[in-house]
C-alpha cells in the first residue's frame, strides 16, 4: 500500500490488488479505523504502486498502467492527482519498451522528484525528476 495525508487526521491508501484495480480506503481518524476498500477506475495487475504527495497538494502515482491479474510489467508510468486522487491525469511513461519496470519507490525533495524501480529483477533504475 501507498499512504497520504490530505490534512491533518485525514489519511488515505492506494492498495494493489488481484481484482484488476487499485484500491482505495480512507481514514478521518489519524489511520485508527479505515473505510471498507473499494476499486478505483485505475488498472492494475497485482504489481507494486508507489505515491507521493507534493508540496502543492499535487499527488504523483508511479504504476504499471495493465489490466488484468498479473502478467506484463510495461508500461511503468507517472501520472498525477490535483483533488485528492479522485481523478488521475497522464504525466510520462518512464519506460515503455517490452520488458519488466516494477516495483517503484518515489520520494520528493523540494521540487525534485526521486523514483527508483526495478528492471527486469536484476538491476536499480533511478530516475530524478524536476517538477518546476
Amino acid at each position: 500500500p501507498t499512504l497520504w495525508e490530505s490534512s491533518p487526521g485525514h489519511i488515505h491508501m492506494l492498495l494493489r490488488s488481484t481484482r484488476g484495480a487499485i484500491f482505495r480506503s480512507d481514514s478521518i481518524d489519524y489511520g485508527a479505523t479505515w473505510s471498507v476498500a473499494r476499486a478505483t477506475s485505475l488498472p492494475n495487475n497485482n504489481s507494486g504502486i508507489d505515491l507521493v504527495s507534493m508540496q502543492d497538494g499535487t499527488l504523483i502515482l508511479a504504476l504499471n498502467l495493465v489490466n488484468g491479474n498479473w502478467g506484463k510489467r510495461y508500461p511503468l508510468s507517472l501520472i498525477a492527482s490535483q483533488d485528492n486522487g479522485e481523478s488521475w491525469l497522464p504525466l510520462l511513461d518512464l519506460e515503455s519498451d517490452h520488458g519488466e519496470y516494477s516495483y517503484p519507490a518515489i520520494i520528493s525533495e523540494g521540487g525534485v522528484v526521486h523514483i527508483t524501480y526495478t528492471w527486469n529483477r536484476k538491476n536499480i533504475v533511478y530516475c530524478r525528476l524536476q517538477t518546476v
